[in-house]
């Protein structure tokens, strides 16, 4: 049995299917189920001291996605900043995929974060 295609959303007039297949890292949060898009400007920093601003451009409760050049492999720990300070999350890189030298990354929350992301 081939699984259901996502509802249709509209938007100022045009439909656009719900599936995250639009990008690497689109293709990557498929992976989690959960996953919603975003658009969260992020500073990361790695257990190293590398630094990157990035996108977020999917979440769920515990992990987040986004497109990095740093050089992340599964298990590192990244430090999480927006650039208001209202996100200051620790994670631990839970994926990484590659294609044609870009990378998309998930990496999982270190503790719990409360009004992360809230779904009705």
């Amino acid at each position: 049995m081939s699984p259901k295609p996502a509802p249709a959303r509209s938007s100022q007039n045009q439909t656009v299917a719900a599936t995250p297949q639009a990008s690497l890292v689109g293709s990557l949060a498929t992976f989690f189920p959960d996953a919603t898009p975003l658009r969260l400007s992020v500073h990361l920093e790695t257990a190293t001291g590398a630094t990157e601003r990035t996108v977020i451009e999917f979440g769920t409760a515990h992990e987040v996605m986004f497109a990095s050049s740093l050089p992340l492999e599964f298990g590192d720990k990244i430090s999480i900043k927006n650039l208001d300070g209202s996100l200051l999350a620790k994670a631990d890189v839970v994926a990484v995929q590659f294609h044609a030298g870009a990378a998309a990354v998930a990496a999982r929350f270190s503790q719990r974060l409360s009004n992360w992301i809230v779904k009705s």
